[in-house]
């Protein structure tokens, strides 16, 4: 009976196997002074380089924050027309990449040519997301206006990129 207690008491506990298990060479490493792995730093750092980007949109006039929301909140709608040429024509083109990817769903050329100009600028500083929706707005702008002009921006805007 006294060896069934010796064995029990060589068996290492919970803990240490835990410890083993951590150890192993089949569980990924981090870096050394760092919790995760590679994917994980990459990650945080693709984050940390988003939100740093120098192109973030700055605070805004009230005004101009208004008639940029009127914009946003009549997107899709038989007010966005409106709504887009009175921003346009108070406070011109914006900075900021998500207001000028509604901006194309305009159908005056007047309007629509120079904000495809604009985010083709923008373009190289954007993540692959946001290039890639461009490219894809731009093919179906091509395949769906009505208007040579604007038809043929887009065309040769998405040739370019």
């Amino acid at each position: 009976m006294g060896d069934y207690f010796d064995d029990f008491r060589e068996k290492p506990s919970w803990r240490d196997r835990d410890r083993r298990k951590d150890r192993s060479r089949h569980v990924a490493q981090g870096e050394p002074g760092g919790q995760g792995s590679s994917w994980t730093r990459k990650e945080i750092l693709r984050k940390a380089d988003r939100l740093f980007r120098p192109n973030r949109p700055k605070k805004l006039p009230a005004e101009q924050q208004q008639a940029l929301n009127e914009v946003h909140r009549t997107a899709g709608s038989k007010k966005f027309a409106a709504a887009a040429a009175h921003y346009l024509s108070q406070y011109g083109l914006p900075g900021d990449w998500s207001t000028l990817m509604l901006l194309m769903e305009d159908d005056e050329p007047e309007r629509v040519i120079p904000v495809i100009e604009a985010l083709k600028k923008l373009y190289p500083a954007q993540g692959l997301e946001e290039q890639r929706g461009f490219r894809s707005k731009l093919n179906i702008i091509a395949m769906t206006t009505k208007d040579d002009d604007i038809r043929l921006c887009a065309e040769e805007t998405g040739r370019e990129l």
